[in-house]
């Protein structure tokens, strides 16, 4: 239970923050390289910690991040022409390279040097792991780049893919590292997802769990042992790596998943999904499921990350399915269980609160 104030702390993320400023130490997936497959394709729009940006390749392949904002009239340079090594808003023809910096306006004489002024901020970018990631931080603080093991792994050895979810990003992490709603929320997915399929699974359908929990230098890990057979003990080990990744304990050789939870604004985050295997490649079979929303990952609205099954069509619940014990929430996939964003019930400034997100007014 937290505070209001314990609260804000741990899940307000825009600029002058304190975790805010936190996680602009770390590199962040921003976005998908194919979201920008080729040189000069359309722009992205896209958030990060309450930050508009916009993203394009230019024509040398450069990746840029910035500012969504040309700096002369705010027009979005999401409506921007991609050509010729740069943005050009479309309003007065300022062009702007990946770095940010302005390096035409027509209306002024080259001489000037005007543009030369002009620089929207930017921020340093990585493409690993068919992902891009950004440093938001202060230069001279920059750390080393990602170098987890699926973003490492050969390509045919992972499947990446991201969603929104409509609550804030710590609501999120809670949840995808909580070991005991397994045995409650997952019980029956364990036993027909076939990414999940193990002995160990089977484990994880017993409720007497019991934790241990070992701070780390870059994060924690949480043991949860259950009974298993013939009187021994099921461990299952799940890690947080600092600031909002986490690594969901292996089921035999099945593929390896993953998480990062990466706050959009304060009341909505993308949650990131990685699968890997560091010994083989991922199986046709594997890539099929996992492309049709199985495992870890979901069927998503086309032209959007919103999941299909989503609160507004209350995640499409299935109440046969849950009465006749076929699921037990009536809601069908592992990852489309996810928290409800939700306003706090009117208490006393001194009462508990749950760590919930702060309602959303779009």
């Amino acid at each position: 239970m937290t505070t209001q104030q314990q609260n804000d702390f741990l899940t307000l993320t825009g600029p002058g923050t304190p975790m805010g400023a936190l996680m602009r130490r770390y590199w962040i997936p921003a976005l998908l390289s194919s979201e920008i497959p080729e040189p000069d394709c359309p722009p992205v729009r896209l958030k990060v910690l309450g930050e508009r940006l916009i993203a394009f390749r230019d024509t040398g392949g450069r990746v840029g991040v910035m500012d969504e904002f040309c700096a002369h009239r705010g027009v979005s340079l999401w409506f921007g022409r991609n050509e010729e090594s740069g943005l050009r808003c479309p309003y007065h023809g300022w062009k702007y390279d990946v770095t940010g910096q302005c390096i035409e306006v027509p209306s002024e004489p080259a001489e000037s040097g005007f543009c030369n002024k002009i620089k929207l901020t930017s921020y340093p970018c990585a493409e690993i792991g068919d992902v891009v990631w950004l440093y938001m931080g202060p230069p001279q603080l920059q750390p080393p780049k990602p170098n987890f093991e699926w973003a490492t792994v050969p390509a045919a050895a992972r499947f990446v893919s991201k969603r929104t979810q409509e609550c804030n990003w710590l609501q999120a992490l809670e949840g995808g590292i909580d070991s005991v709603h397994v045995s409650f929320l997952h019980r029956h997915d364990l036993r027909s997802d076939p990414l999940h399929v193990s002995q160990g699974a089977e484990f994880t359908r017993e409720t007497d769990a019991r934790f241990e929990v070992i701070e780390t230098k870059g994060g924690m890990v949480i043991g949860v042992r259950r009974p298993a057979t013939a009187g021994k003990l099921y461990w299952r080990i799940t890690q947080w790596i600092m600031p909002f990744h986490t690594m969901i304990p292996p089921y035999g050789d099945n593929a390896l998943n993953g998480h990062a939870f990466v706050p959009i604004d304060d009341e909505n985050c993308m949650s990131w999904c990685f699968t890997h295997h560091p010994a083989r490649p991922l199986s046709a079979h594997e890539l099929e499921v996992m492309r049709n929303g199985g495992g870890i990952h979901v069927n998503l609205i086309p032209g959007s990350f919103r999941p299909v099954v989503n609160k507004d069509n209350d995640y499409m619940i299935d109440r046969v399915a849950q009465k006749h014990h076929k699921s037990y929430s009536g809601v069908k996939g592992i990852a489309c269980k996810t928290p409800r964003s939700r306003k706090a019930a009117v208490r006393s400034r001194t009462a508990p609160r749950r760590t919930w997100s702060r309602p959303t007014t779009a």
